[in-house]
């Protein structure tokens, strides 16, 4: 997932002027959802060889959690704020604020309804053109929950691009360089005390299509991105989409489905195996179906990398190394 820039940055006119009601809704926190990564994966200088697997997953982590975060802190301030201003209207134990239009002279409006809950809350946040007087006027952008026991919180969200693409203006600037589609939906379940975690995102015919660059490109995934974190900093990170590889000239225009499995231990030793694959006979890969295989040390630098034949001999310095080197076991990615 190249050049996914943030969506949109949720910025409702909340100035009611109405009085204080003093409410404490809980809403899913940044920490909840976002993907966090040993040290040891992050970029290095110098001239010891990174792996290009443990580069995509820090590279896919920070775009996921560069729109998800975003996403969530945005809407948290808003709900912050609404929880001391008198709602629009009631309905049971949902409070309804809106719609109020735009406060940053875009062509949009904003509704939210947050219904409380003994252990947590709902939340929907609707858009719409900045005349819209109604719910019924506009559209479901977002709805999530919240729970909470004790140290441990669950919850997520599902949010429709689609329904962005409909009001481009929440994508910001340059808005007109970039096509989105689809549905994703994020769940969480994260320990706040050991900071163990799970988030898994569900991307339902999702594709972002980038106009006006060198090539333009297009990604889609119809698949699962899940990560995992244990107490001692270790986790996992799974994920597939489909996507344009011709980096290397090994592959021209036509998708095929990359997928890559990653484990890692609190110390920040890793394994990582990827592969790229035609589906359904659609592609044009040099060499048909092409698999990686690395290993990388607490330092983040590769001891092991392996490539499958014949695109091995295309680039016979690529591979290195002894896989006994590992120090994660290829069991720690079965299941992924």
């Amino acid at each position: 997932m190249t050049r996914l820039a943030p969506l949109f940055a949720l910025s409702a006119a909340l100035s009611t002027g109405c009085f204080f009601t003093h409410e404490d809704t809980p809403f899913v926190e940044a920490d909840d959802v976002r993907i966090d990564l040993p040290e040891s994966i992050a970029a290095r200088e110098g001239g010891q060889v990174r792996g290009a697997l443990h580069v995509g997953v820090e590279y896919t982590a920070g775009q996921v959690n560069r729109w998800v975060t975003v996403l969530v802190e945005h809407c948290a301030r808003v709900i912050a704020y609404l929880d001391d201003v008198q709602p629009t209207e009631r309905d049971g134990n949902t409070r309804i604020y809106g719609p109020y239009a735009d406060n940053d002279g875009r062509d949009l409006a904003w509704l939210v309804r947050v219904e409380s809950l003994a252990d947590g809350a709902n939340y929907q946040i609707y858009v719409g053109s900045r005349d819209a007087k109604a719910q019924d006027e506009m559209a479901l952008l977002m709805a999530g929950d919240l729970h909470k026991d004790d140290s441990k919180r669950s919850g997520g969200f599902k949010m429709d691009f689609d329904v962005v693409e409909k009001y481009p203006e929440m994508k910001g600037e340059g808005a007109d360089m970039s096509v989105i589609g689809g549905f994703v939906e994020v769940t969480f379940e994260r320990d706040v005390e050991t900071e163990e975690k799970r988030i898994d995102l569900d991307f339902k015919a999702v594709s972002f299509e980038y106009l006006g660059y060198l090539d333009d490109d297009v990604f889609y995934s119809d698949d699962k991105y899940s990560y995992t974190r244990d107490p001692k900093g270790g986790g996992t990170f799974d994920l597939t989409l489909y996507g344009e590889w011709d980096d290397y000239g090994w592959s021209g225009p036509e998708q095929e489905k990359a997928s890559v499995q990653a484990a890692w231990d609190g110390e920040g030793n890793g394994r990582a195996r990827g592969s790229i694959l035609e589906v359904d006979g659609v592609g044009d890969l040099k060499h048909g179906d092409l698999f990686l295989d690395e290993c990388q040390g607490s330092d983040g630098f590769l001891t092991w990398r392996s490539l499958n034949e014949p695109y091995a001999l295309e680039a016979p310095g690529y591979g290195f190394g002894d896989p006994k080197s590992c120090v994660i076991p290829e069991s720690a990615l079965d299941g992924l």
